[in-house]
């Protein structure tokens, strides 16, 4: 029997069991490798993808910033999501590429991604409401922005007054109609106002015998007549320069739904319409749509009227934009600009003239003489129902061409007194007959000019016009806006620019597929493996600094 060295019976089975134990560490650390590998290339890629929206982005639409402060990618030329979603993909893969083009020197493919694809799930264009709102915000930097109040309209309308005039204008309506001019046919409701004893009503005096009596009276002729004449040119002629007004039009935004106007006054002449009809049609029709129950949402919207008043121009402040009077536009709505500027002036002049009307028909000289007056021109009637109808009419001239000044001088970038005092009255009941643009214009200009800012006691133009955005809904503002700023542009910039097509932000979905190292390792290289299917998720919108 030979001699064995038990020193060397295990040195084998030592052997194998020690490349077992490296074979599972081995393992072992070939999966940690794999899965931190995954796990960092998917936060590579989120970089990636993120600076590829900011580099996308990056060529944005610099006219509607700069111009307006708003951001927002493409919108002209056809450029939009489609273009927006390429020129992601392509940036992202230049991001991604494991070799630089052209390089000198070698480089691993560390993560080796293959069949990279991405596209836009959602984007928000400028024309979605929240959107253009966020960005307004952002542009006036959240700053003190004054909210309007329910005190300030109830003070600039005059709402008050209505009743009293309504009350006798219908009585005045049906005098100048003629229905008391023939004799003694008076209804028995009418009869028993007269006085007692009376036994019918006086014959109606001649157009001569009538000039004959105004010519003693304060007025100085028929302030009924002479308001028909003074009407025939139109409101606008008589409070500013009519024949320099825009007549351009404003484009309505593309696919925007055209609103019809319920506000459409008839044309009717001067000679179709007595001063009591159209002083009645005057006050129905535009003190009928200030509803201040609007203003309760007024502090949502005061965001948007800063906005607009920093942006956007008006009658005596004009911007070097395609549109005039953008301001009354947003008020308004109107595609002709006159018709916006209208819409805007007879708001204003009947909230001046019942807020004037409150002052003149407290003050007992002017009931005096405009008593006097309405008992010359009506007298024949013998009912005070009627003759006190025809005064509160007269007063109610008075008050209108006071107005017309107030709105002279408004319109020339003046500031009038919220509320007057009789001291305060630019026009005399002797001036009610000799009232005219010039006289109007002349009165104006003895107000002083408006410094922009808010006070307890005058009020300008473009406050009065703050007044009246706050009685839109912030949809209409969204809305008008964005028809303004796309009219602008495409006017002086580019013609193919719609405002609809301009992305502002946009969600991105990534899918990539990446192949296992694990396989190509030393000793098990060649090693079968599929690789691995990944999505992500990237946002991208524009946060000011």
């Amino acid at each position: 029997m030979g001699y064995v060295d038990k020193r060397k019976q295990g040195s084998g089975s030592i052997t194998v069991f020690l490349a077992c134990v490296f074979l599972l560490f081995y393992s072992l650390i070939g999966v940690a490798w794999e899965h931190v590998r995954i796990v960092s290339a998917a936060g590579y890629l989120q970089t990636a993808a993120a600076q590829a929206a900011m580099v996308t982005f990056g060529d944005y639409n610099k006219e509607l910033y700069e111009e307006y402060g708003l951001f927002a990618y493409g919108g002209y030329d056809g450029i939009g999501t489609a273009e927006l979603t390429q020129q992601f993909l392509d940036t992202l893969q230049e991001n991604i590429k494991a070799v630089p083009d052209n390089s000198l020197k070698q480089y691993i493919d560390l993560y080796r991604f293959y069949e990279v694809d991405a596209s836009v799930s959602q984007t928000k264009c400028l024309t979605d409401r929240e959107e253009f709102c966020r960005q307004v915000s952002a542009f006036l930097k959240a700053g003190a922005v004054k909210n309007l109040t329910e005190g300030l309209l109830e003070q600039v309308s005059g709402t008050g007054q209505t009743s009293v005039a309504d009350e006798n204008l219908s009585i005045a309506r049906d005098y100048e109609e003629g229905k008391y001019d023939s004799d003694g046919e008076l209804s028995a409701e009418n009869s028993a106002d007269t006085t007692e004893g009376q036994e019918a009503v006086s014959q109606k005096p001649s157009d001569e015998e009538l000039q004959e009596s105004l010519k003693e009276d304060a007025a100085g002729g028929n302030p009924l007549d002479f308001f028909s004449d003074l009407m025939r040119d139109g409101i606008l002629n008589l409070v500013c320069d009519a024949e320099s007004l825009s007549e351009e039009t404003i484009e309505p935004l593309e696919n925007a739904q055209t609103q019809e106007n319920q506000n459409e006054e008839e044309e009717q002449t001067s000679q179709e319409l007595g001063a009591a009809q159209y002083l009645q049609d005057f006050i129905d029709t535009e003190e009928g749509e200030i509803d201040t129950g609007l203003l309760q949402a007024g502090t949502e919207k005061s965001e948007l009227i800063c906005y607009a008043n920093q942006q956007f121009g008006n009658y005596t402040k004009e911007k070097k934009h395609a549109a005039h009077y953008e301001v009354e536009y947003l008020a308004a709505g109107k595609e002709e600009e006159k018709d916006n500027l209208s819409y805007v002036v007879n708001r204003l002049l009947v909230t001046r003239m019942l807020i004037n009307f409150g002052t003149i028909v407290m003050d007992a000289a002017l009931q005096e003489k405009s008593l006097a007056t309405a008992t010359v021109i009506a007298g024949f009637t013998c009912m005070p129902p009627v003759i006190t109808a025809v005064q509160y009419t007269i007063l109610l001239v008075l008050a209108f061409q006071e107005s017309c000044v107030d709105l002279a001088a408004l319109l020339a970038g003046k500031e009038v007194p919220l509320l007057k005092t009789v001291t305060e009255l630019k026009m005399s009941y002797e001036e009610i007959c000799l009232g005219g643009k010039e006289l109007f214009r002349q009165k104006a200009s003895e107000y002083p000019d408006a410094d922009g800012k808010l006070s307890s006691t005058g009020i300008s133009y473009i406050q009065y016009l703050w007044v009246l955005l706050a009685l839109q809904s912030r949809d209409e503002l969204v809305q008008r806006s964005c028809t303004l700023i796309q009219s602008d542009l495409r006017q002086r910039y580019n013609q193919s620019f719609y405002i609809s097509a301009a992305v502002c932000q946009a969600d991105y979905s990534v899918n990539y597929q990446m192949g296992y190292t694990f396989g190509q390792l030393p000793l098990i290289k060649g090693l079968r493996t599929d690789g691995i299917q990944k999505n992500l998720e990237v946002h991208y919108e524009y946060k000011s600094g």
